[in-house]
């Protein structure tokens, strides 16, 4: 297949640094690719131009990446679905003025790909018929990451991601063997306090797998990629309620926080610890289990099916 992946155009793609929509994007790219289609990136702010390069393309599908753009979809004569990568679409109420954007989506009413069933959920309850919502997990690429049973900070538990609000770093400060990598747009959070600055694309491939085990307590996330690149580079997750989504629970080595213990630091200090033991134990097994979510299998298990389902519905 022609199939057009359109980014926010607000940061290159591939990124050089963070970008989480931008590099999902590079690597689905990528995998399709291997799998012998023909990708188009599209990654502009001027919608006229973008619209200009999708046409010129004339792709057999067109995935749009970024919520803010599906004004693009009835100007585009080609089947296409986009996928919201806002961490709040699990929790409603925490929406605010990003109703606003979303008053497009009954309007228009687009396929979408959501990242979780909460999200499709919410597509639902939002007024798009359940027969143009497909649930499709994000994945990974887990070929750049190095994998070791014998990790030099086994001691340590890291929590990588962006320093903001949403992503509540600076709560748990208190808890001596969290540390912290990511850039800083929360001005509570203390960088004298087990900080490793922000790591670019190398230091995540090479060091991520020398911890232990991954923290990541939002408040709201979508299907966080963080999680799905410490799992295949063989780290255990504590996460909360609002980053589990697609994860099996079950497992040693996953471990939730519920909201009501969220600050109890002597519980998530613990539970930390207690996953942290575990995740080291059963290494390969977390690897193993990460698999269901590299690249290939997720384009083959659900969007290339979907995608053939629209082109479908729609000849």
């Amino acid at each position: 297949m022609k199939i057009t992946l359109v980014g926010p155009g607000l940061s290159p793609i591939p990124p050089t640094g963070w970008g989480a929509v931008e590099i999902l994007v590079w690597e689905m790219n990528l995998s399709y690719q291997k799998m012998g289609h023909d990708v188009q990136i599209v990654n502009k702010t001027d919608l006229n131009d973008a619209l200009k390069e999708i046409n010129s393309f004339n792709p057999d599908f067109v995935h749009i990446q970024y919520d803010d753009y599906v004004v693009l979809c009835p100007h585009l004569r080609f089947p296409t679905a986009i996928t919201t990568h806002y961490g709040y679409l699990g929790r409603p109420q925490l929406i605010g003025g990003y109703w606003q954007k979303l008053a497009y989506f009954p309007m228009i009413q687009p396929n979408i790909f959501a990242l979780s069933q909460e999200i499709a959920t919410f597509y639902s309850n939002l007024g798009i018929p359940k027969e143009k919502i497909f649930v499709t997990p994000n994945g990974v690429n887990a070929e750049n990451f190095k994998i070791t049973d014998y990790p030099e900070h086994s001691d340590k538990s890291l929590y990588l991601a962006k320093i903001v609000d949403r992503k509540r770093q600076h709560m748990f400060q208190d808890i001596s063997s969290l540390y912290y990598a990511g850039n800083i747009e929360d001005g509570r959070f203390d960088t004298t306090k087990n900080y490793l600055g922000e790591w670019d694309k190398k230091d995540l491939y090479n060091n991520l797998t020398h911890f232990a085990n991954l923290v990541l307590l939002s408040d709201g996330e979508a299907h966080a990629l963080v999680c799905m690149e410490a799992l295949s580079a063989g780290l255990g997750l504590v996460i909360s309620e609002w980053a589990s989504a697609n994860l099996d629970t079950n497992k040693e080595f996953i471990t939730v926080i519920p909201e009501d213990k969220i600050n109890n630091i002597n519980f998530i200090d613990k539970k930390i610890k207690e996953n942290r033991e575990a995740s080291l134990k059963n290494r390969k097994s977390i690897v193993e289990y990460s698999k269901q979510f590299y690249w290939d299998t997720i384009l083959q298990k659900y969007h290339l099916p979907f995608m053939e389902k629209i082109i479908r519905g729609q000849k």
